[in-house]
Order: C-alpha cells, then structure tokens, then sequence
C-alpha cells in the first residue's frame, strides 16, 4: 500500500483541495467518509479513484473490512489504489468531527435534466420528483437528497442557487444516498425547469405557508414533483407562479415555520401515504 507523510506530495494535495466545493465541482470529485459510506459506495459499483486509511486502529479496521468486502464480491484487489496516510495528514484532510479513519475519493457527475426525464418514459409512467430552490445550508440538501431516497423517489432536481453537491458537507449529509437516486442540475433556473417538467405531465406541488392545508390535499396523478424553497424566503414568486398547487404543514403550536428539511420530510410522508392509497405504486 503506498504511504504518503508529507503535506507536500500532489496527491494529499488534491485530497486536502477537495474540502473546497468549487474546487470539487470543477475536477468532478468528491469525497466519502466512513466505513459503512465507503462501502456503500463500493457497493453500488462506483470505483473510488483512491480509498485512503489512516495508520490509526480506525484505519487499520477500516482497511481490513473493505479488503473482505471487496474479496467476498471478486474484486481484483490489485486495481483498488489504497493510501495510507500518517495520522495528523488524515486529520487535517477530513471534515468530519470524529474522523473514522477512511476518506474515498470518487468520481462524480450530475445528471441533465432533458435526458433524464427521456429515461423516465412516458407521462403515462408513475414517476416522483423533489426539487430543491436556493437552499443554500449544504446539510439541508443532503438531508433532503436522503429523505427522497427513503422514500423512493427517481430523482432530485437542484437548481443552480443550492449548496454544491460536491461540498464535502452535503455529501456526509446525504449518507449514501447520492450512490441510490439521480441527482440532476436545473441549469438556467428554476422557471424553465418547471416548465420542461410540465411538458413531460408533471404536476407541480410548492411547499408554502400561505397554501392549501395538506390534511386536505389529494391526487392520484401519475406525475408529481414537489418543490422546497430557500430556508429563509421560501420559494421564488416565479417558481410559486409556476406551481399548480401550493400546500402548507398545518401547525397549531407557536412555532411559524420548520426547518425545510424537516418539512421536507413531514410533506414526503404525507404525499407517500396519499400515493399508496391512490393505487399509484408509490413505496
């Protein structure tokens, strides 16, 4: 296994440069963290570029759980390119408070939102949607990005204004999920994307305060997407424009709004549950 001990080698470089979103957007890297994240992105047939171990107990466990799991699936050891790092170079170069002694550094590209809803068939077809607007706290959108997995969503849409999906905070946040469901880029605003989704038989559903109770909302459409505005001023009166619906989260405490990840969930739920019963297919 190649070590690396000096700050200064190119490749610990790149490592410690991944930290920077738009350094990660540009080179199309991003990076994992954790055994189990590791894994999980092993097991869903991405190829790391590189696994790096701290010499730690952590990283030694690490390394040896990964090696069996690649080995129980007939991977090749000898095309994985694991590094070991010292460990004050494998702290410096994780984000996360309690390091766990595995950092992988994995390509990884967003999708274009044209082919994808080319992919997704006919507007006969059952398909969901959650669309992010202008959240800008980058563990808000890989809570989210999270939550759409769970519920077994085909895909987020994220437009240019939210946190990068190659800050390294979306990413742990996200858990894995990056790895199970699209994520797309709503390049050139929300508006024109709301549009296209229109032209594909979307129905589209804002989150709001001034909407309609969702107790009281039903719909057994075979499209919908539900969109989350930004964590301060909600959605954009364009994007509110285009809705076809706006539904609110009744609350009777003293509390006027929640934090949109947590309404995010609180509207899958609900919608989930309305899917069910209407026969759609929705899991």
């Amino acid at each position: 296994m190649k070590e690396i001990k000096s700050k200064d080698n190119p490749l610990y470089k790149k490592l410690v440069a991944l930290q920077s979103a738009a350094y990660a957007r540009k080179n199309q890297l991003i990076t994992v963290e954790g055994l189990r994240h590791t894994l999980d992105v092993l097991q869903s047939g991405h190829k790391p570029e590189y696994i790096f171990f701290c010499e730690d107990e952590k990283g030694a466990e690490a390394c040896r759980q990964i090696t069996v799991s690649l080995e129980e699936k007939g991977e090749n050891l000898a095309d994985m390119r694991f590094v070991r790092l010292s460990a004050p170079l494998f702290y410096r170069a994780s984000v996360q408070k309690t390091p766990q002694g595995v950092i992988a550094l994995v390509a990884y590209r967003m999708g274009q939102l044209e082919p994808f809803l080319e992919s997704l068939g006919s507007e006969a077809d059952a398909s969901r949607l959650l669309i992010l607007e202008a959240i800008q706290d980058p563990g808000n959108v890989g809570t989210l990005i999270r939550t759409a997995d769970a519920f077994s969503l085909d895909g987020v849409i994220l437009t240019d204004s939210c946190a990068s999906v190659w800050n390294p905070k979306t990413v742990a946040a996200s858990m894995g999920s990056l790895f199970h469901i699209p994520i797309i880029v709503g390049a050139g605003g929300v508006c024109p994307a709301l549009n296209l989704l229109k032209q594909n038989g979307f129905e589209i559903l804002a989150a709001g305060l001034e909407g309609e109770d969702l107790a009281a909302w039903s719909s057994f459409k075979p499209r919908l997407a539900l969109m989350l505005g930004n964590e301060g001023s909600g959605l954009s009166a364009g994007a509110l424009e285009e809705a076809d619906r706006v539904l609110r989260i009744p609350m009777q405490g003293r509390a006027e709004s929640l934090n949109v990840a947590s309404a995010g969930a609180i509207l899958l739920w609900e919608l989930a549950g309305r899917w069910r019963e209407g026969g759609s297919g929705m899991v």
